[in-house]
């Protein structure tokens, strides 16, 4: 297990069915870990992630499924890091031994210019996170990358209907995602989107039954 660089400053950390990422700097002087996957991933990540960078500072997670926040435990031990969650997201936090650090709600701006983005639908409080500073989006579950659901790679769908505690707000709510600038989309299922991602998702969400736009 390996960490690979995605862009500048950010890189992952590859798994089976899901995939971490990790920031350079952000905030500076700092390393943040986004999502621990899951807890069978655990000790793997602790190894890369150690000789990569010997310790993490800082751990965001994005919602609750156990493929985001499974390896945490492995990661609070290694590293002590401080972590950050939504206040909202009751299932992590029924999930976890873990008091956060830092809770956050929708809109918020956390250190290193990284701004939240609920999107309720896939649960109560999946989170997005944009980093201002890049115009890169880190989807948390809010979507996909379209390859995941056997399409060619370069664009993004909602995750599965499966995985949705409500399919339709979680298409819906991604609206709320045209309101920001963005020019990357970084996924943690399928492949990522550097072309275009918000014309692509206003695209798919115009074609859809629903739209609340005014």
């Amino acid at each position: 297990m390996s960490v690979t660089t995605v862009t500048d400053g950010i890189a992952q950390v590859q798994f089976e069915h899901v995939r971490v990422l990790v920031l350079e700097d952000v905030p500076t002087g700092k390393t943040t870990l986004v999502d621990t996957a899951f807890d069978e991933n655990g000790e793997e990540l602790v190894a890369a992630l150690e000789a990569e960078y010997e310790t993490i500072d800082r751990v965001i997670i994005t919602h609750g499924d156990h493929g985001h926040h499974g390896g945490l435990d492995h990661v609070m031990e290694a590293f002590d890091p401080e972590l950050v969650a939504s206040a909202n997201e009751e299932k992590l936090h029924d999930a976890i031994d873990h008091e956060p650090d830092v809770l956050f709600e929708d809109g918020d701006l956390l250190e290193g210019d990284i701004r939240v983005i609920e999107v309720p639908g896939h649960t109560k409080a999946t989170s997005a996170l944009l980093l201002e500073d890049r115009g890169i989006l880190i989807s948390g579950d809010t979507l996909d990358g379209s390859d995941r659901g056997g399409l060619p790679e370069g664009y993004l769908l909602p995750p599965p209907a499966l995985f949705n505690d409500d399919h339709e707000a979680a298409e819906i709510n991604l609206y709320d995602l045209l309101q920001y600038d963005f020019e990357t989309v970084l996924v943690f299922h399928g492949a990522h989107v550097f072309e275009d991602p918000k014309q692509k998702l206003d695209d798919f969400l115009v074609e859809r039954e629903w739209d609340p736009r005014p």
